[in-house]
Protein backbone atom coordinates (compact mmCIF):
# COMPACT_ATOMS: atom_id res chain seq x y z
CA UNK A 1 0.00 0.00 0.00
CA UNK A 2 1.76 3.41 -1.01
CA UNK A 3 1.81 5.82 1.79
CA UNK A 4 -1.16 8.40 2.37
CA UNK A 5 0.37 10.72 0.64
CA UNK A 6 0.91 9.31 -2.96
CA UNK A 7 -2.49 9.94 -4.13
CA UNK A 8 -3.23 13.56 -3.17
CA UNK A 9 0.06 14.22 -4.61
CA UNK A 10 -0.48 12.79 -7.52
CA UNK A 11 -3.88 14.11 -8.21
CA UNK A 12 -2.68 17.43 -7.81
CA UNK A 13 0.13 17.30 -10.21
CA UNK A 14 -2.42 16.00 -12.42
CA UNK A 15 -3.83 19.70 -12.55
CA UNK A 16 -0.30 21.00 -13.48
CA UNK A 17 -0.93 20.49 -17.82
CA UNK A 18 -4.03 22.84 -17.34
CA UNK A 19 -1.22 25.89 -17.50
CA UNK A 20 -0.64 24.82 -21.50
CA UNK A 21 -3.12 27.10 -22.80
CA UNK A 22 -2.02 30.30 -20.95
CA UNK A 23 1.31 29.56 -21.82
CA UNK A 24 0.59 29.27 -25.43
CA UNK A 25 -1.78 32.22 -25.82
CA UNK A 26 -1.22 33.98 -22.96
CA UNK A 27 2.88 34.07 -21.72
CA UNK A 28 6.22 32.31 -22.09
CA UNK A 29 8.25 31.22 -19.49
CA UNK A 30 11.25 34.00 -19.15
CA UNK A 31 14.03 31.70 -20.28
CA UNK A 32 16.40 31.64 -23.22
CA UNK A 33 15.25 33.27 -26.21
CA UNK A 34 12.69 34.71 -24.04
CA UNK A 35 14.61 35.66 -21.52
CA UNK A 36 14.36 39.02 -20.15
CA UNK A 37 18.02 40.54 -19.89
CA UNK A 38 17.14 43.40 -17.82
CA UNK A 39 15.47 41.78 -15.01
CA UNK A 40 16.56 42.15 -11.40
CA UNK A 41 15.14 38.47 -10.48
CA UNK A 42 17.53 37.35 -13.46
CA UNK A 43 20.06 34.76 -11.97
CA UNK A 44 23.24 32.70 -13.42
CA UNK A 45 21.24 30.31 -16.42
CA UNK A 46 23.57 27.23 -16.01
CA UNK A 47 24.08 27.21 -12.40
CA UNK A 48 20.28 27.88 -11.80
CA UNK A 49 19.16 25.03 -14.12
CA UNK A 50 21.77 22.65 -12.66
CA UNK A 51 20.18 23.12 -9.69
CA UNK A 52 16.53 23.35 -10.41
CA UNK A 53 17.27 19.71 -12.66
CA UNK A 54 18.95 17.97 -9.46
CA UNK A 55 15.67 17.92 -7.12
CA UNK A 56 14.99 15.37 -9.48
CA UNK A 57 17.17 12.81 -8.69
CA UNK A 58 17.69 13.58 -5.28
CA UNK A 59 14.33 13.68 -4.48
CA UNK A 60 13.66 9.97 -6.22
CA UNK A 61 17.08 8.90 -3.97
CA UNK A 62 15.45 10.67 -0.95
CA UNK A 63 12.36 9.44 -1.23
CA UNK A 64 13.28 5.76 -1.36
CA UNK A 65 15.60 5.93 1.48
CA UNK A 66 13.15 7.90 3.58
CA UNK A 67 9.53 5.97 2.75
CA UNK A 68 11.08 2.64 3.20
CA UNK A 69 9.03 1.48 0.18
CA UNK A 70 9.30 -2.12 -1.13
CA UNK A 71 12.42 -3.07 -2.66
CA UNK A 72 12.98 -2.04 -6.38
CA UNK A 73 12.03 -5.50 -8.45
CA UNK A 74 15.12 -5.88 -11.02
CA UNK A 75 13.17 -3.97 -13.90
CA UNK A 76 12.52 -1.18 -11.76
CA UNK A 77 16.21 -0.92 -10.74
CA UNK A 78 17.04 -0.97 -14.38
CA UNK A 79 14.65 2.02 -14.86
CA UNK A 80 15.62 4.37 -11.72
CA UNK A 81 19.06 3.68 -13.33
CA UNK A 82 17.76 5.42 -16.89
CA UNK A 83 16.52 8.17 -15.07
CA UNK A 84 20.00 8.99 -13.01
CA UNK A 85 21.32 8.76 -16.29
CA UNK A 86 19.26 11.26 -17.89
CA UNK A 87 19.18 13.78 -14.87
CA UNK A 88 23.18 13.09 -14.99
CA UNK A 89 23.34 14.73 -17.67
CA UNK A 90 20.32 17.20 -17.57
CA UNK A 91 21.61 18.43 -14.15
CA UNK A 92 25.47 18.01 -14.36
CA UNK A 93 26.70 17.34 -17.22
CA UNK A 94 25.02 19.57 -19.82
CA UNK A 95 24.65 22.77 -17.79
CA UNK A 96 28.06 22.81 -15.77
CA UNK A 97 30.59 21.05 -18.23
CA UNK A 98 29.15 20.87 -21.66
CA UNK A 99 26.90 23.96 -22.59
CA UNK A 100 28.20 27.60 -23.23
CA UNK A 101 26.74 30.07 -21.11
CA UNK A 102 23.53 30.35 -21.09
CA UNK A 103 21.04 33.01 -21.08
CA UNK A 104 19.98 34.23 -17.75
CA UNK A 105 17.60 32.63 -15.91
CA UNK A 106 14.45 34.51 -14.08
CA UNK A 107 13.96 33.25 -10.41
CA UNK A 108 10.74 32.49 -11.01
CA UNK A 109 11.32 29.72 -13.39
CA UNK A 110 14.08 28.19 -11.43
CA UNK A 111 11.54 28.00 -8.79
CA UNK A 112 8.92 26.71 -10.73
CA UNK A 113 11.53 23.99 -12.19
CA UNK A 114 12.39 22.78 -9.02
CA UNK A 115 8.62 22.37 -7.85
CA UNK A 116 8.10 20.20 -10.88
CA UNK A 117 10.93 18.39 -10.08
CA UNK A 118 10.11 17.79 -6.50
CA UNK A 119 6.56 16.33 -7.79
CA UNK A 120 8.24 14.35 -10.53
CA UNK A 121 11.23 13.05 -8.60
CA UNK A 122 8.88 11.70 -5.58
CA UNK A 123 5.98 10.38 -7.76
CA UNK A 124 8.13 8.41 -10.08
CA UNK A 125 9.88 6.95 -6.81
CA UNK A 126 6.88 6.10 -5.60
CA UNK A 127 5.21 4.60 -8.59
CA UNK A 128 8.21 2.45 -9.46
CA UNK A 129 8.35 1.03 -5.82
CA UNK A 130 4.84 0.07 -5.14
CA UNK A 131 3.30 -0.15 -8.75
CA UNK A 132 6.00 -1.49 -10.47
CA UNK A 133 6.75 -3.28 -13.80
CA UNK A 134 5.83 -6.88 -14.21
CA UNK A 135 8.80 -8.53 -12.45
CA UNK A 136 9.90 -11.10 -15.91
CA UNK A 137 12.05 -9.33 -18.16
CA UNK A 138 11.19 -10.35 -21.39
CA UNK A 139 12.21 -9.27 -25.50
CA UNK A 140 9.70 -6.72 -25.27
CA UNK A 141 10.98 -4.85 -21.91
CA UNK A 142 14.30 -4.84 -23.69
CA UNK A 143 12.71 -3.56 -26.57
CA UNK A 144 11.57 -0.04 -24.60
CA UNK A 145 14.31 0.04 -23.19
CA UNK A 146 16.37 0.64 -26.63
CA UNK A 147 13.65 2.99 -27.36
CA UNK A 148 14.69 5.15 -24.41
CA UNK A 149 18.16 4.97 -25.57
CA UNK A 150 17.10 6.34 -28.91
CA UNK A 151 15.22 8.93 -27.67
CA UNK A 152 18.01 9.98 -24.88
CA UNK A 153 20.70 9.66 -27.22
CA UNK A 154 18.42 12.00 -29.95
CA UNK A 155 18.02 14.10 -27.03
CA UNK A 156 21.20 15.05 -26.31
CA UNK A 157 22.40 15.26 -30.07
CA UNK A 158 20.49 17.93 -30.96
CA UNK A 159 20.64 19.56 -27.53
CA UNK A 160 24.72 20.02 -28.66
CA UNK A 161 23.68 20.87 -31.98
CA UNK A 162 21.96 23.75 -30.39
CA UNK A 163 24.98 24.78 -28.33
CA UNK A 164 27.28 24.38 -31.30
CA UNK A 165 25.44 27.47 -32.45
CA UNK A 166 26.93 29.61 -29.56
CA UNK A 167 30.33 27.75 -29.76
CA UNK A 168 33.31 29.51 -31.61
CA UNK A 169 33.33 26.86 -34.90
CA UNK A 170 36.98 25.88 -33.58
CA UNK A 171 34.81 24.77 -30.20
CA UNK A 172 32.15 22.43 -31.92
CA UNK A 173 31.24 19.27 -30.84
CA UNK A 174 29.12 17.90 -33.81
CA UNK A 175 28.35 20.50 -36.49
CA UNK A 176 31.83 21.45 -38.29
CA UNK A 177 30.76 24.54 -40.37
CA UNK A 178 27.28 26.72 -40.54
CA UNK A 179 26.18 29.40 -43.73
CA UNK A 180 26.51 31.66 -40.95
CA UNK A 181 30.34 31.51 -39.70
CA UNK A 182 30.71 33.46 -43.15
CA UNK A 183 28.38 35.81 -42.31
CA UNK A 184 30.23 39.00 -39.53
CA UNK A 185 26.81 40.30 -39.23
CA UNK A 186 24.80 37.00 -38.12
CA UNK A 187 24.26 37.94 -35.32
CA UNK A 188 23.95 35.33 -31.69
CA UNK A 189 20.96 33.47 -33.10
CA UNK A 190 21.61 30.91 -36.07
CA UNK A 191 19.55 28.54 -37.92
CA UNK A 192 20.19 24.95 -36.14
CA UNK A 193 20.93 22.16 -38.69
CA UNK A 194 21.63 18.82 -38.99
CA UNK A 195 19.77 15.06 -37.86
CA UNK A 196 16.47 15.94 -37.21
CA UNK A 197 15.98 19.36 -38.03
CA UNK A 198 15.85 18.71 -41.33
CA UNK A 199 11.92 18.17 -40.38
CA UNK A 200 11.29 20.25 -37.01
CA UNK A 201 12.54 22.88 -34.90
CA UNK A 202 12.31 21.30 -31.81
CA UNK A 203 14.32 18.02 -32.22
CA UNK A 204 15.44 17.89 -29.19
CA UNK A 205 11.91 18.09 -27.75
CA UNK A 206 10.49 15.48 -29.41
CA UNK A 207 13.48 12.66 -28.67
CA UNK A 208 12.57 13.81 -24.77
CA UNK A 209 8.94 12.72 -25.48
CA UNK A 210 9.87 9.53 -26.93
CA UNK A 211 12.68 8.82 -24.38
CA UNK A 212 10.25 9.12 -21.44
CA UNK A 213 7.44 7.61 -23.48
CA UNK A 214 9.51 4.39 -24.02
CA UNK A 215 10.57 4.72 -20.16
CA UNK A 216 6.63 4.77 -19.39
CA UNK A 217 5.54 1.84 -21.52
CA UNK A 218 8.32 -0.43 -19.66
CA UNK A 219 7.66 0.83 -16.45
CA UNK A 220 3.36 -0.02 -16.97
CA UNK A 221 1.54 -2.66 -17.96
CA UNK A 222 -2.50 -2.59 -19.16
CA UNK A 223 -3.40 -2.79 -15.39
CA UNK A 224 -1.07 -0.25 -13.82
CA UNK A 225 -1.00 2.38 -16.54
CA UNK A 226 -4.01 3.63 -14.71
CA UNK A 227 -4.60 3.73 -10.92
CA UNK A 228 -8.32 3.61 -8.63
CA UNK A 229 -8.43 6.46 -7.17
CA UNK A 230 -10.07 5.98 -3.23
CA UNK A 231 -12.18 7.48 -1.72
CA UNK A 232 -11.28 10.97 -0.32
CA UNK A 233 -12.98 9.79 3.44
CA UNK A 234 -10.06 6.91 3.23
CA UNK A 235 -6.96 9.27 2.56
CA UNK A 236 -5.95 10.76 5.82
CA UNK A 237 -4.72 14.36 4.61
CA UNK A 238 -2.39 16.02 6.82
CA UNK A 239 -3.41 19.54 7.77
CA UNK A 240 -1.45 22.26 6.09
CA UNK A 241 -1.52 23.55 2.41
CA UNK A 242 -1.53 20.32 0.45
CA UNK A 243 -4.55 19.00 2.31
CA UNK A 244 -5.88 21.98 1.56
CA UNK A 245 -5.30 22.00 -1.78
CA UNK A 246 -6.47 18.61 -2.15
CA UNK A 247 -9.90 18.94 -0.66
CA UNK A 248 -9.80 22.41 -2.87
CA UNK A 249 -9.16 19.76 -5.87
CA UNK A 250 -11.80 17.82 -4.36
CA UNK A 251 -14.93 19.49 -4.71
CA UNK A 252 -14.08 20.39 -8.41
CA UNK A 253 -12.62 17.31 -9.81
CA UNK A 254 -12.29 13.76 -8.30
CA UNK A 255 -11.48 10.83 -10.92
CA UNK A 256 -11.99 7.46 -10.83
CA UNK A 257 -8.65 6.64 -11.89
CA UNK A 258 -5.34 8.75 -12.08
CA UNK A 259 -2.10 8.40 -14.78
CA UNK A 260 0.85 5.86 -13.48
CA UNK A 261 3.64 8.77 -12.26
CA UNK A 262 5.77 7.88 -15.60
CA UNK A 263 2.65 8.52 -17.77
CA UNK A 264 1.94 11.87 -16.29
CA UNK A 265 5.13 12.72 -16.81
CA UNK A 266 4.67 12.21 -20.05
CA UNK A 267 1.53 14.48 -20.15
CA UNK A 268 3.57 17.31 -18.27
CA UNK A 269 6.34 17.02 -20.35
CA UNK A 270 4.29 17.52 -23.26
CA UNK A 271 1.40 19.97 -22.12
CA UNK A 272 4.79 21.59 -21.07
CA UNK A 273 6.96 22.01 -24.24
CA UNK A 274 4.64 21.89 -26.68
CA UNK A 275 3.67 25.75 -26.27
CA UNK A 276 6.92 26.89 -26.33
CA UNK A 277 7.81 24.86 -29.77
CA UNK A 278 4.88 26.53 -31.50
CA UNK A 279 5.82 29.68 -30.03
CA UNK A 280 9.91 28.77 -31.31
CA UNK A 281 9.07 28.05 -34.25
CA UNK A 282 6.77 31.16 -34.72
CA UNK A 283 9.86 33.11 -33.31
CA UNK A 284 12.22 31.55 -35.84
CA UNK A 285 10.13 31.87 -38.91
CA UNK A 286 10.25 35.79 -38.11
CA UNK A 287 13.70 35.92 -37.15
CA UNK A 288 15.00 34.40 -40.39
CA UNK A 289 13.48 35.33 -43.87
CA UNK A 290 15.01 32.07 -45.48
CA UNK A 291 13.61 29.58 -42.63
CA UNK A 292 13.11 26.13 -44.38
CA UNK A 293 9.58 26.32 -44.89
CA UNK A 294 8.35 22.58 -45.06
CA UNK A 295 10.47 22.30 -41.50
CA UNK A 296 7.55 22.06 -39.02
CA UNK A 297 7.64 22.57 -35.24
CA UNK A 298 7.96 19.46 -33.24
CA UNK A 299 6.03 16.75 -35.16
CA UNK A 300 7.38 15.80 -38.56
CA UNK A 301 5.31 16.24 -41.28
CA UNK A 302 2.23 16.84 -38.79
CA UNK A 303 2.82 19.97 -36.33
Amino acid sequence: MAPSAFFPTLLTFHVFPFHAPITLYVLDAPFGRFASKTSNLNVNGNIAWAVAELVSPLTFATTLLVNLPPTLNYPARILAGLYFAHYAHRAIISPLLLSPKRSPLHVLVALAMGLFNLFNGYLIAMGLAFYPPQAEIDWKFWLKVGGWAIGFIGNVYHDEVLNDLRRAPSERLVISHLPGDDDPKSGRYKVPRGGLYKYVSFPNYLCEWLEWTCFALAATSSSTALLALPPLSTLRLQAGLRGSIVKLIAKIWWPPYLLHPTWMFVLAEITSMLPRALRGHGWYKEKFDQYPKERKAVIPGIL
